[in-house]
């Protein structure tokens, strides 16, 4: 009994070993975009929120519904550049930094306020490299 009681917390402790190791996103680059109904999220609060990846020349997923506040985690999963910026939609312009300026691993975050429907490129891209935020 004393053996398996040893085994389980030799196991425990390794996991929490192996879970200190992990990377963080401190790394990353992320960017603010301000303005009426954008600004840029500390850290996501509580849940919610949706995160976009960068893949294969497209938006991964490009069209997302969040409620207002919650954070969108864009991430360039590639080994090009890209970059998103606004389209359309209600409030000032959004944009992840200069065109093609999110390398492989960046990050840009997005909080929307205001309620309605966003459209978003990479200027790299497009057209075909395209999406849609709806927030309500």
């Amino acid at each position: 009994m004393k053996k398996l009681f040893a085994l389980i917390l030799a196991c425990l402790a390794l996991g929490l070993v192996a879970a200190g190791c992990g990377g963080d996103d401190n790394s990353s680059s992320s960017s603010d975009s301000g303005g009426d109904g954008a600004s840029k999220a500390e850290e996501p609060s509580g849940g919610g929120g949706a995160k976009v990846g960068m893949q294969n020349v497209q938006f991964v997923p490009k069209d997302i519904t969040v409620k207002p506040g919650e954070t969108i985690t864009f991430t360039n999963d590639e080994s090009i550049p890209h970059d998103v910026h606004k389209t359309s939609g209600p409030g000032k312009d959004f944009s992840s930094g200069d065109t093609g300026g999110m390398q492989q691993g960046d990050t840009f975050k997005l909080k929307l306020t205001e309620a309605g429907e966003y459209g978003y490129v990479c200027n790299v891209h497009a057209p075909g490299m395209a999406g849609t935020i709806t927030v309500k």
